[in-house]
């Protein structure tokens, strides 16, 4: 069972209001080195496989046109880079991997690939890209550009992805010389000179950053959508997922080892975590209790705030004590949409799934330690995939819940190794 920790670099990352909790940033602060030292060393002291950092690049401003409500409920905001905090979780452990969020709308992808390669050798091969197409307005104008159509955004992700790894894949392995006698450094003919011409990018010249512990970093995805799935069955080692009920994490399942097929690859090469929000206690009484505090936090008008951003349509347009409206077609995150009309139940005001998707995204998976881990137990039996990745909310005392309560249970019943038993996040990734 592999497991990952959810997080951003943010006052409020998934779970809206938690920043108000009391058992929150006790004596932390989000925003600084102590914090994220806290962090990454309590995910190795419970042998998580990895902490992903999510991001986006705009404040939202999508629910009544403007961000008023994103700034007064903390709806994932305010949000700073999560590139930095890499090197400094990773000079406080030696194993644990970290993957953060970077867009190929934006950025150039030499830039990107540099960054990437960079990072994997200060992490000595623990990093990894979750790659995403960005589906916000916002982040555009943010920019100063203008967001592609859903699947010209994907065309644009595969050129970009194959330029990164042809930069990553231009020095050779046994490049470096380092003779100190002969004062050669390094094998000019074992370092290809690059001339990528696509439809999108183009670059030239050598790579200036050697080959590095993993030699890519590992590639995440979180795409539900037809030419999403199909992205992550070609390319992605690892696949994020949210649903909320068994028959849609198995057609989810089912839809990504497809895509996988179809590309020559086998249902192996690609590992699926679920989005969960673990919440334990001590008793089932005191988890619940929990519970009632995180949902207690979230309002309509946040919850809709977030939804609306989510799925870049203006939700304040519509009851929200109504059933679900139909939208229409929508540029935003296909997979939020595909959640509610799967998994909610038809009549579901649009107030309750907002407030429930403010409230941590993925399911609840709420009691004890032996009662969550029996819940994970069955929704990997009935739903597949290979793990969890768990949406935080209070923090960083759930994180230090999950790994002091539930992660020794989990190793009870030979679902977690004692230890970290591979050097690299590729090889934990491949072996989970």
């Amino acid at each position: 069972m592999l497991l990952a920790f959810f997080l951003s670099h943010s006052a409020s990352p998934h779970t809206v209001g938690q920043w108000r909790l009391p058992r929150s940033f006790q004596g932390l602060r989000y925003d600084r080195p102590a914090y994220w030292e806290h962090v990454a060393r309590t995910a190795e002291r419970g042998g998580i496989d990895t902490i992903f950092l999510s991001d986006s690049y705009s404040i939202y401003e999508t629910y009544r046109g403007d961000s008023d409500d994103t700034l007064r409920w903390a709806v994932q905001c305010p949000r700073h880079d999560p590139l930095p905090l890499i090197p400094i979780m990773a000079r406080v452990t030696q194993s644990v991997g970290i993957i953060t969020t970077l867009s190929t709308a934006f950025l150039p992808p030499y830039w990107v690939a540099r960054q990437f390669a960079t990072l994997d050798h200060l992490t000595e091969g623990r990093v990894g890209w979750n790659l995403v197409t960005t589906a916000g307005e916002p982040e555009a104008r943010q920019f100063g550009q203008k967001l592609d159509e859903h699947d010209t955004r994907y065309r644009r992700a595969e050129e970009y992805l194959k330029l990164c790894q042809t930069l990553w894949d231009s020095w050779e392995p046994d490049a470096i010389v380092a003779d100190r006698a002969s004062g050669v450094f390094a094998d000019p003919s074992k370092v290809a000179r690059i001339d990528f011409h696509g439809d999108f990018f183009a670059s030239q010249g050598r790579f200036t950053v050697p080959r590095s512990p993993q030699g890519r970093p590992l590639i995440a995805q979180a795409g539900s959508s037809s030419a999403g799935a199909a992205f992550a069955g070609r390319h992605a080692e690892l696949v994020f997922g949210l649903r909320h009920s068994a028959r849609g994490m198995r057609e989810f399942v089912d839809k990504v080892q497809g895509e996988a097929s179809k590309a020559g690859r086998s249902a192996g090469d690609v590992r699926i975590l679920w989005g969960i929000v673990p919440i334990v206690g001590q008793t089932r009484e005191e988890a619940l209790q929990k519970q009632k505090a995180i949902r207690d936090n979230v309002t309509v008008e946040a919850g809709l705030t977030m939804l609306s951003a989510f799925l870049n349509t203006d939700l304040s347009r519509f009851d929200a004590n109504a059933p679900f409206p139909d939208i229409g077609e929508t540029s935003g995150i296909r997979g939020h949409l595909s959640t509610i009309t799967e998994d909610f139940a038809p009549n579901t005001p649009l107030g309750e799934i907002a407030r429930h998707f403010a409230a941590g995204q993925g399911p609840h998976v709420v009691g004890t330690a032996s009662e969550v881990a029996d819940q994970l137990q069955t929704l990997l039996d009935e739903g597949g995939g290979d793990g969890f990745i768990c949406i935080t909310h209070a923090l960083p005392a759930c994180m230090d819940e999950f790994v002091d309560l539930v992660v020794p249970e989990l190793r009870r019943r030979g679902l977690r190794p004692a230890s970290y038993e591979h050097a690299t996040l590729r090889e934990r990734v491949k072996a989970g």
